[in-house]
């Protein structure tokens, strides 16, 4: 019997990813949307029903997400909600990916949205679970639940990967020269070791 597979990814379509740099002619968005779109037609055309996916856009115009009632999560959209993704729904989803025009909407709270799909879905039942974010680091993030928030995903056993643009990369000796304060002092590093250091 195959694994049941529930993946969250997380897009950052805040307006900075409009912005193109190291000389793409590609917005930062649709460069590194080539990734995720490869990982979602490559789930589409398994053609698994326990391959299931949800989409959450952050740094949205909009909000509408089921904690938007919470102070902290506005700017977050849930654009699929998770379950079997068709290609009807693969259609729909490339329709609404866009840069937004804002630049607020919290990583950490996206984060949150993200675990409370995957564990609304997947109950206590058996599954692979996984959050994708794939953002620029421009975005504030508030980190003053990280540590509650990384120990229950630890104990959710939900699996976090952060894919950044241009984010400095020793492994492969990429370093991004005149970063954002932000960019550099919030992502990846510290994400990261906070949410390892549950793992």
């Amino acid at each position: 019997m195959t694994d049941k597979e529930a993946t969250v990814f997380i897009l950052d379509l805040g307006s900075s990813m409009a912005q193109s740099h190291c000389g793409r002619e590609q917005s930062d968005l649709d460069w590194s949307m080539q990734y995720i779109w490869d990982k979602i037609t490559d789930i589409v055309a398994a053609n698994r029903k326990t391959l299931c996916v949800g989409v959450v856009g952050l740094r949205t115009d909009e909000t509408s997400n089921r904690l938007q009632d919470d102070d902290g999560y506005e700017n977050i959209s849930v654009l699929q909600e998770l379950g079997p993704m068709t290609m009807s729904s693969l259609r729909s989803l490339q329709q609404v990916i866009a840069p937004s025009s804002t630049i607020s909407g919290d990583a950490i709270s996206a984060i949150v949205v993200a675990v409370d799909m995957i564990d609304t879905f997947t109950k206590k039942l058996k599954w692979i679970r996984k959050v994708v974010m794939v953002t620029d680091g421009q975005g504030a993030i508030d980190a003053d639940d990280i540590e509650d928030i990384a120990k229950k995903m630890n104990d959710s056993k939900i699996q976090l990967t952060v894919l950044g643009v241009d984010f400095d990369n020793l492994e492969y000796g990429f370093k991004e020269e005149n970063k954002s304060s932000i960019k550099a002092s919030c992502f990846p590093g510290f994400l990261m070791a906070v949410f390892n250091r549950h793992a």
